[in-house]
């Protein structure tokens, strides 16, 4: 059983960077499942879990190695405040959902993501979202670090490699969390 009022479903950078046809950093399964991503968010929602969406935020004077890593972020993408950062449409937060905003991978570093969970007496984290291997893996780990049981949501997390998606979750399930599925938690959050 997972107790909704100690949960919290973290959606991870669902952005329109990484939704949108042609966009910077596109992730065509991040788009191809967004009915079932928006209906899972919404069962979470009803059955009491806290809504928590990250937006990753780019600046290259703060960032110089993701600068050097991620030349195609040059010319545009992840920008705070434009279009193409914000959450993608078809998963627009609602009025009580909560939005952290991050410069790193991991959910947590420098964000009051932690602040927000230990006020709400969170003790379980769902992770799902894009770029599977990249910001939910970091987020993952950094919050088992930290004493949370996370529930790696399989069909939930999007990224470009199958076989990057396939390692991510042979080490969550062997070091981090339980990895499972959209269906098996929906039945387990009570």
């Amino acid at each position: 059983m997972i107790n909704a009022k100690e949960t919290a479903l973290l959606v991870i950078d669902m952005q329109n960077d990484f939704v949108e046809e042609g966009a910077v950093l596109e992730v065509p399964t991040t788009r191809n499942n967004l009915k079932e991503y928006k209906t899972f968010i919404d069962v979470c929602r009803k059955k009491g879990v806290a809504i928590i969406y990250t937006r990753h935020c780019y600046d290259a004077k703060k960032n110089p190695i993701e600068a050097r890593l991620f030349p195609q972020l040059k010319k545009g993408g992840l920008r705070e405040g434009t279009p193409s950062w914000d959450v993608c449409n078809a998963l627009k937060p609602e009025r009580d959902d909560i939005i952290v905003n991050k410069t790193r991978y991991d959910a947590f570093y420098n964000t009051n993501l932690g602040s927000i969970l230990k006020r709400r007496k969170i003790t379980n984290l769902i992770i799902t979202g894009t770029m599977t291997e990249v910001c939910c893996e970091s987020t993952a780990r950094s919050g088992m670090f930290q004493d949370y049981n996370i529930f790696f949501c399989a069909d939930m997390n999007y990224t470009l490699s199958e076989e990057a998606q396939e390692n991510t979750l042979k080490g969550i399930a062997a070091h981090f969390g339980d990895v499972t599925t959209a269906s098996k938690i929906e039945k387990q959050i009570k």
